[in-house]
């Protein structure tokens, strides 16, 4: 972040920390993973069920050689994990000093859902609120994003903004983030059943790219984009067949990119088999989170079906 750019976000003022506590949500990409690297729209929807929670605890004031902690579930987490504390200092242009950071998460580690975004919002809220740091959405969303690179490369901004916002939004990389009004619309059901199985985004990301780059790769990109458009329009309006049409489309995309193994191929067909409307990986791939969308009618009998059939997998209930 360039100095100028601290100016107008009023980060110039160096404050004392003071113990403090901040929350942040996951996310579910509805359509346009991958994609959305390469200039597609996206949609993602919050996990506002699944949440981490941050507290704050200051050591005293500024030390030559500050020590950062971060404890995630009652364990220290890696020197990789715990730098993004001062790495959030440094983007908030603040004093480093000695800081423990405890807190719990409901968001599985590593799923596809979000969960290093989730750390990365929520650690810049404690700061924030520690040190009366006054941010909007949009500020928040993209210093997340930038400190989110610690982790991911070079992240979308995707992932920072559904977390940042709290709400569902339609998202294309250097646009302003547009969030989507279901307010309206009778709830939405979805399921997510995580594999267990876990792989690098970074890989994913790679594995991908020859697919993307391809000759015919812009129409590949249109088609995601056509499918995130779609979306956009059907949540606020409660059309669930157009949302399970693009969601099928994006999982064929998927498979055709490669990210999706026979592992979790298998299960995306035993959640169609159990009757659910669209089946799809959310995420980088690999291995991670099926999203289902469940219909408006049978929701309940359709997530009992899933938790039935994946007893050795955790399955959860999310709305919009």
């Amino acid at each position: 972040m360039r100095e100028n750019d601290k100016v107008k976000f009023g980060l110039h003022t160096k404050s004392s920390p003071k113990a403090a506590k901040a929350s942040a949500c996951g996310k579910a990409i509805i359509v346009g993973e991958h994609s959305v690297v390469y200039g597609s729209h996206a949609v993602a929807m919050p996990l506002k069920q699944m949440r981490m929670d941050l507290e704050l605890i200051p050591h005293g004031s500024s030390l030559e050689s500050p020590e950062y902690h971060l404890k995630l579930g009652g364990k220290d987490v890696s020197e990789r994990v715990s730098g993004v504390i001062p790495d959030a200092l440094d983007l908030l242009n603040q004093r480093r000093s000695s800081l423990t950071i405890k807190g719990h998460s409901s968001l599985p580690i590593g799923a596809g859902l979000g969960s290093s975004a989730t750390l990365c919002i929520a650690t810049l809220r404690s700061i924030c609120n520690s040190m009366d740091l006054n941010l909007n959405r949009d500020e928040i969303a993209n210093l997340g994003n930038e400190l989110e690179a610690r982790f991911h490369g070079k992240p979308s901004g995707l992932d920072t903004a559904v977390v940042a916002y709290e709400q569902s939004v339609y998202f294309s990389k250097g646009t302003p983030i547009q969030s989507i009004n279901c307010e309206g619309a009778a709830p939405w059901h979805f399921a997510l059943i995580d594999s267990k199985v876990r792989a690098s985004t970074l890989a994913m990301i790679r594995l991908a790219e020859p697919y993307f780059r391809a000759p015919d790769g812009d129409l590949k990109i249109e088609r995601f984009d056509i499918a995130a458009k779609l979306v956009r329009d059907s949540l606020p309006e409660g059309n669930y067949g157009a949302v399970a049409e693009a969601m099928s489309e994006c999982a064929s995309l998927l498979k055709e990119a490669k990210v999706v193994p026979d592992s979790i191929q298998s299960i995306l067909d035993a959640c169609l088999e159990s009757g659910v409307m669209a089946a799809k990986t959310t995420g980088a791939g690999g291995g991670g989170t099926v999203l289902c969308l469940l219909s408006p009618e049978n929701w309940k009998q359709e997530l009992s079906s899933l938790q039935s059939n994946f007893k050795d997998n955790p399955v959860f209930h999310v709305t919009i």
